[in-house]
């Protein structure tokens, strides 16, 4: 069962570490960049394996490499999405990644991928 867990502090210790910086910055440089976000844990079995971090419509998920391609479950997709709209971005050098949103339901518009209710799974 993987679930989103309040527990920012750990969240963001392990977020930092799932993610793939293209421009690297230390860990108080991101804990400072995430200080208005909304970050929860991703658990999978027990084990933190992510952070989700919210901010308006807008979320972004880090994932442990080890749990990469078999982390996302309906249900903690459910908690992600929450039914209602929400937008996400690509950094530069992570274009592998139009293709997993798309299977999420995610419509590229300009430099955001979008995904609201409506063309969702």
């Amino acid at each position: 069962m993987t679930e989103l867990v309040d527990d920012r502090e750990k969240a963001l210790e392990v977020g930092y570490a799932a993610t793939d910086w293209s421009n690297p910055v230390s860990y108080e440089q991101y804990k400072q960049a995430m200080s208005d976000w909304s970050v929860k844990g991703i658990v999978r079995d027990g084990s933190l394996i992510g952070a989700a971090y919210f901010k308006g419509d807008e979320i972004h998920v880090s994932v442990l490499p080890e749990w990469r391609r078999r982390w996302a479950t309906k249900g903690v997709l459910k908690q992600l999405f929450a039914n209602h709209t929400v937008t996400t971005k690509v950094t530069p050098g992570h274009e592998y990644m139009h293709g997993i949103l798309g299977r999420l339901g995610f419509v590229k518009r300009g430099e955001e991928f979008v995904r609201g209710p409506q063309n969702g799974h």
